[in-house]
């Protein structure tokens, strides 16, 4: 008996030793085994963040973590689940949005990138009257009280009734700076088969190119249209914008290109989740319009910069983002 109380003490002792090795080896002497870095980040913050103006994760908040859009009004605004934490939740049934102030970072803006995640069903004609859920849902506005067009327009287009399961998604810009002819200039990012699932975008405009680059889940977009003389089949990532009629695809006409982007007649406003003209009260010179509404879908992880990001941004962008980092 006291042979085998001894080896039950001496084993006792050794798997207590191998224990306390094992936990000062894990918890005190390695260090935790770190991400691995994509395209050299190791945070979606990282990515061009010397130009990341805007940035909203909508955790819950209408908060702006680079504080150049602040005091943000909500109505009816609700979340849900997102990529990373919580989502922006619009509606189909009320009308759903937030009116908020904006420093000279955005409305000043020239080269510039939008990017956020989307998840949404199609829009809905709307048939000649209105109605939430139905025509044009506005998504962000860059106020112009005395437009009817904001400076910088994003919302989802009516839908295209020979492609059912296609999203539309236009960009609408309106160029004040002097010598331009065609101020207004838009783009289509067709998406196909992407209902009621996320999608990540991003719309790139670059002054020095005048070109406007559109990448979906960190790729080339593989439909843009909605620019004038644009091929029935669209174009592969990038538009090509001019400051007045190229007369083809080809820019017959030698037409000057867009060039610089000014935004004038802002008032330091912007609207998420809907259009200038479709809040209550309008927040331009116009009325509400029974074509349009507020969005009904979701959005996550919405960020503005103030540069064209490279499509290796983009790519690690999206890539870290779905990573929940």
């Amino acid at each position: 008996m006291k042979k085998n109380k001894s080896i039950l003490l001496l084993s006792f002792a050794l798997a207590s030793q191998i224990f306390v090795s094992c936990e000062d080896s894990i918890d005190k002497v390695n260090s935790p085994i770190p991400y691995e870095s994509i395209g050299g980040y190791e945070n979606s913050d990282d990515v061009a963040a010397t130009h990341l103006v805007s940035k909203f994760s909508f955790d819950g908040n209408l908060n702006d973590s680079k504080s150049n859009i602040t005091g943000l009004v909500g109505m009816n605004v609700a979340y849900a689940d997102g990529v990373k934490g919580d989502a922006y939740q619009g509606s189909s049934s009320v009308a759903r949005y937030a009116v908020g102030n904006a420093t000279s970072k955005i409305t000043s803006l020239n080269d510039y990138s939008i990017s956020f995640w989307m998840n949404t069903a199609n829009t809905v004609p709307d048939g000649g009257s209105p109605g939430q859920g139905k025509g044009a849902q506005g998504i962000f506005s860059i106020v112009r009280p005395m437009e009817f067009w904001g400076g910088i327009n994003l919302f989802l287009e009516n839908p295209d009734s020979a492609n059912p399961n296609r999203l539309r998604l236009k960009l609408g810009v309106e160029n004040g700076r002097a010598g331009v002819a065609w101020r207004g200039q838009s783009v289509i990012v067709n998406l196909d088969n992407s209902l009621n699932t996320w999608v990540h975008i991003v719309l790139a405009y670059d002054s020095k190119t005048s070109t406007i680059n559109c990448y979906t889940n960190g790729l080339q977009s593989a439909n843009v249209s909605g620019f004038p003389f644009a091929p029935a089949a669209g174009v592969v990532g990038t538009a090509i914008w001019y400051a007045d009629d190229p007369g083809t695809y080809d820019n017959v006409k030698n037409a000057p290109k867009y060039g610089e982007f000014q935004m004038v007649g802002t008032n330091g406003k912007v609207v998420f989740g809907n259009h200038q003209f479709e809040t209550t009260p309008p927040l331009n010179n116009g009325s509400q319009q029974d074509w349009a509404t507020s969005y009904a879908g979701l959005m996550d992880e919405f960020r503005i910069y103030d540069a064209a990001l490279t499509s290796n941004e983009v790519s690690a962008l999206y890539k870290l983002e779905k990573d929940k980092r």
